[in-house]
């Protein structure tokens, strides 16, 4: 009788260590496929990543347009001659005085 005890003590031990072995498997599985996959993972990373690097570049492209338009701001509120310049290219206008020519294409033979 004492066989039978230790054998079948012995395959419950046995299974026992087999389902928390096959239990730590599928964790670990799980836990590799989370840090490659999931959503704080590998390869969201990395697209994150090159997300980040996008972004800075468009960051950096409109400072760079903000300047230039602040520029023109300044330019448009201080400098006479950029003043004149616009209206003279933008509304047509001219100094007391000066000739305007214009010239019109005809229909071409």
């Amino acid at each position: 009788m004492r066989n039978k005890r230790k054998s079948t003590g012995e395959k419950s031990r046995r299974n026992r260590r087999g389902m928390i072995i096959a239990l730590l498997v599928v964790m670990n599985v799980y836990l590799i496929l989370s840090f490659l996959l999931g959503e704080m993972g590998l390869l969201n990373a990395n697209t994150l990543r090159k997300t980040n690097l996008e972004m800075h570049k468009e960051v950096a492209e409109m400072e760079a347009e903000n300047e230039g338009l602040a520029r023109k701001i300044n330019a448009l509120r201080t400098d006479a001659d950029t003043i004149e310049r616009l209206a003279r290219e933008e509304l047509g206008l001219v100094k007391e005085g000066e000739l305007v020519y214009e010239f019109f294409e005809t229909g071409r033979l």
